[in-house]
């Protein structure tokens, strides 16, 4: 592989991994600022909710709402501001060790069996942060009195395991690389 692409896609992934890190610390620490004001907390609405759980709305006779909404709910404490967006600091965090781990795979040390797992530990714990804001809106609706006609969405984000591909990938792609080029400094056996 070529050095100078090699050296520009391991800044690229230095710089990423640190303002994805960065990223996620300032907007929990940003909503925990926000503490007594508005969450946004994403719900669907109940089953047995009825015609239409929003207050002031009148829908037509066979007009259901569905799907998921973003609700603004106020008096938000800070447990309830951070845990609504705890999946963006995961996410951030695990980005940030990341680019830490890969680093130093593109720089020709081998991936080993322990930062192939570590790899798939960061997308575990960035895959379950995104449970948080289900806690955090089941939270806010018990606090709000609307879990009656509000129940918390269940949505999964796929962002964080197909990150995890692509840099499992990218690491890989990088250990091929440097055991082949003959040019290579860090060839492994």
């Amino acid at each position: 592989m070529n050095r100078s692409f090699v050296s520009s896609i391991l800044h690229l992934v230095r710089f990423a991994g640190a303002a994805l890190a960065i990223w996620g610390i300032a907007y929990v620490i940003n909503g925990a600022t926000q503490a007594g004001a508005y969450v946004t907390i994403r719900v669907a609405t109940a089953p047995d909710a009825g015609p239409s759980p929003l207050s002031g709305v009148r829908l037509p006779d066979g007009v259901v709402l569905r799907g998921e909404l973003p609700l603004g709910v106020w008096g938000a404490t800070v447990a309830e501001q951070v845990l609504s967006r705890a999946d963006v600091l995961l996410g951030g965090l695990c980005a940030g060790l990341a680019a830490l781990l890969l680093s130093s795979t593109m720089k020709g040390r081998p991936l080993t069996r322990r930062d192939t797992a570590g790899l798939v530990a960061l997308a575990i714990v960035t895959s379950l942060g995104s449970l948080l804001p289900i806690v955090a809106a089941a939270t806010v609706l018990d606090r709000a009195g609307l879990t009656q006609d509000f129940v918390p969405s269940t949505t999964l984000s796929w962002v964080p395991i197909a990150g995890a591909g692509l840099l499992l990938a990218l690491a890989l792609a990088f250990h091929a690389g440097a055991r082949t080029d003959p040019r290579s400094s860090a060839l492994t056996p």
